[in-house]
């Protein structure tokens, strides 16, 4: 066993998974050894000592010499070259219904909650995490990144930022970024803030709130302060804003968080954001906090719930393209067919461009998967793997269809892969909850359903989602992303 395990007390699966074993009554009632449970990649592992020899707790099977280890709530038995000292990357898309949620620990164990949804599905999530109820070890400081003020994108925080009486342990928040924009209540536009006209006659939004000062004047001064003023009145850390051309949020050994976007302009030498067509939905939606993780060789995406009028404008911002000009050229008849072509070629040419910044190994679906995208913006992030995030009770019957076969079309390699936090929910159509309280039934369904497990050390990389029925040796259905040195890309291997 490496001696850094031996030092710190504790270790991490290695890749891509490792089988914990120990007695396990079989159907005849006798115990035989036998597997337990299936740990992921990065899964926390802590090895048991003799409390009178101090020596870790060793036996041998059948030739083989595993230790006692405690992980995942259970006591069991690994190979010794089955721990590794080194933490992974982890990203965890929480079930959080229909909405956006996503809890990051990086290799250092720096903890972000990326977007909550709109209920109470994160809150359970991380009170059976950490152990809120009970524990006797406090959880981490969190940052909070809310992409945009949408519920089902904010909604979820109120549960986050509030006190739980009851509970041993408490959340806490070190600073909430956002993507600049504090709306009031109403349906026009106006009330994102400040509407500015440029010269050309197109309208933008101002009073971004940069710092914490900007934000807490917004929120005083607020004539129709709405459900996201009142979430962020909650809030007892500090509220910032982030935009393209900020330093990275995290850079650290070689794992980085960048911001890609909102991109914002100057107008009247204020900081300003486009109104997108001519709608405050579109507007909010649009200009999502967008995130770029970098984890040694692997490249992830997080576009909140980009539409295809943000994306058209991020191709006017990063590749000086107007392909939406583009395309309306090419699908006119009138047009020569030379015109076309130089058309055509200009729109390869921005996608190739804007694919330098924006190409990425896994991605989560903009918008829940909804239809409203640019096919050269897909072209652009040319994913192996895609994410979803979306849920039941919804109207827009997220994700669609056409995005679906989008995300296969324009994915990359041969078999471009696709997951969906509701689609993997979809685990048992009953449940056994003889001795589970309400709480604890919902607290499962989240934590052991539904949500799509990404660990990656920059070079080996699992995106993992539970098996609806477990089989003997396993619980988890594994896709593995392998870093081909010769190729210099990701590439993804059954």
């Amino acid at each position: 066993m490496d001696a850094k395990i031996l030092t710190q007390g504790f270790g991490f699966a290695t890749y891509p998974s490792v089988k914990l074993m120990g007695k396990k009554k079989n159907k005849k009632g006798e115990y035989k050894f036998g597997f337990l449970k299936e740990l992921l990649f990065g899964d926390y592992i802590k090895p048991i000592k003799h409390k009178d020899s101090g020596k870790i707790i060793k036996k041998t099977v059948k030739g083989k010499d595993y230790i006692r280890v405690r992980t995942r709530g259970k006591f069991g038995y690994v190979l010794p070259g089955q721990i590794q000292p080194n933490r992974v990357m982890e990203i965890n898309f929480v079930d959080i219904g229909q909405g956006d949620g996503c809890h990051i620990v990086t290799p250092e164990d720096e903890h972000y909650i990326i977007d909550a949804g709109k209920s109470d599905n994160m809150f359970r999530f991380l009170t059976w995490r950490f152990n809120l109820r009970y524990g006797d070890i406090s959880p981490p400081k969190f940052t909070a990144i809310i992409t945009h003020c949408d519920e089902d994108h904010y909604g979820g925080f109120t549960k986050l930022f509030t006190h739980q009486k009851k509970f041993k342990q408490l959340l806490k928040f070190e600073e909430i970024l956002h993507n600049g924009i504090i709306e009031e209540s109403g349906t026009s536009y106006s009330t994102l803030g400040t509407i500015v006209i440029d010269s050309d006659g197109d309208d933008y939004v101002t009073d971004l709130c940069r710092t914490d000062a900007s934000c807490k004047k917004r929120i005083a001064n607020a004539k129709n302060p709405g459900r996201y003023i009142s979430l962020l009145k909650k809030a007892t850390s500090s509220v910032k804003s982030l935009k393209y051309g900020d330093a990275p949020i995290y850079n650290k050994n070689g794992t980085k968080m960048e911001v890609l976007g909102p991109v914002v302009q100057k107008i009247k030498n204020k900081d300003a954001l486009p109104i997108l067509t001519k709608n405050k939905g579109k507007t909010k939606n649009g200009h999502s906090v967008i995130l770029k993780l970098t984890i040694g060789n692997l490249r992830l995406l997080l576009g909140g719930d980009l539409n295809s009028a943000s994306e058209e404008y991020l191709f006017k911002c990063f590749t000086n393209t107007d392909i939406k000009k583009l395309k309306k050229e090419i699908n006119n008849p009138k047009t020569k067919k030379t015109d076309v072509k130089k058309a055509s070629d200009k729109i390869q040419q921005a996608i190739l461009k804007l694919r330098k910044g924006f190409e990425v190994d896994i991605a989560k679906s903009c918008h829940h998967g909804s239809p409203d995208f640019t096919n050269e913006f897909m072209q652009a992030v040319n994913p192996i793997a895609t994410i979803i995030s979306s849920g039941d009770e919804e109207s827009h019957s997220h994700p669609r269809p056409e995005t679906l076969g989008a995300i296969g079309k324009f994915g990359r390699g041969n078999r471009p892969l696709i997951f969906s936090t509701e689609l993997a929910r979809s685990a048992k159509e009953f449940m056994d909850t003889t001795n589970l309280s309400t709480y604890k039934k919902k607290e499962r369904l989240v934590t052991v359903y539904g949500m799509i497990n990404v660990r990656t050390d920059g070079d080996q990389t699992i995106i993992a989602q539970k098996l609806e029925k477990p089989r003997s040796s396993n619980n988890w259905d594994i896709n593995k992303l392998v870093w081909n040195k010769d190729k210099n890309r990701y590439e993804y291997i059954k």
